[in-house]
């Protein structure tokens, strides 16, 4: 476990607290947690669906991907646990997916997700940008100072990277914050709203990483062009039960 990605570490981590392995069929919606670890877990089976795996696999009978969405997901059904781990800010028709997940649950199962950078908060844009020379520029090195991708419009953001980039790499990372097709854009909000309108019964809704906040006169302005409140939550963790 110690090789997956400290964020995945940890969602697992405080699902084994709470005891959701154990002896449980469980989905993964967007992952591919390893097979060895899976089996650590001591699941009953494991079941990964992302659309970016390359084809239908099935290792043996009790762990298997599947090249699929989750918004339409039905070759296996009755799950006890469906896991999560950054995926949710990515998947476009979010609500239509987690009343899918509510129908491929059984009566008493849960969901557990955690998710983000969430599009409202300041690194919210998910900058990832590999340079010619090497190396890359990503959300969490990037020079910015935060919320630009929601106060500018597409050129405005590539002049306020022109500050600290060349002129090619700032139209890059433009061009991949405003036209990239692999976020959802929802805000705190809209998240929330989803998940209290989705027949689970909330166990837990909480952030896991949240930021400063915006200076008073930014906060003003995010909450006049946005239908949103909360611009500082970075990521949230959700536990729901069907």
């Amino acid at each position: 476990m110690n090789e997956l990605p400290i964020w995945q570490q940890n969602h697992l981590n405080v699902c084994i607290e709470k005891d959701l392995f154990k002896d449980k069929k469980v989905l993964e919606v967007g992952g591919q947690t390893p097979y060895q670890v899976c089996k650590s877990l001591g699941v009953k089976s494991w079941v990964c669906v992302d659309p970016i795996i390359q084809e239908d696999k099935v290792f043996d009978e009790s762990y298997k991907h599947y090249k699929a969405s989750i918004l339409d997901f039905d070759k296996e059904k009755d799950f006890d646990l469906i896991f999560s781990t950054n995926a949710f800010e990515h998947i476009e028709g979010l609500d239509i997916g987690i009343k899918n997940m509510y129908n491929l649950l059984k009566k008493g199962g849960k969901l557990s997700a955690l998710f983000g950078p969430i599009w409202s908060c300041y690194k919210g844009h998910h900058i990832y940008c590999p340079l010619p020379t090497g190396g890359i520029i990503d959300f969490n090195n990037v020079k910015l100072s935060g919320w630009e991708h929601l106060v500018f419009s597409e050129k405005e953001f590539e002049n306020e990277l022109v500050k600290n980039y060349d002129k090619k790499t700032a139209f890059n990372i433009s061009y991949g914050v405003y036209n990239r097709k692999t976020l959802n854009k929802l805000l705190y909000d809209d998240y929330k709203n989803i998940i209290d309108n989705s027949g689970f019964k909330i166990l837990e809704f909480r952030d896991w990483h949240t930021s400063k906040y915006p200076s008073v006169e930014l906060q003003k302005e995010l909450e006049s062009k946005y239908n949103n409140k909360n611009f500082s939550t970075v990521s949230i963790k959700i536990l729901i039960e069907k």
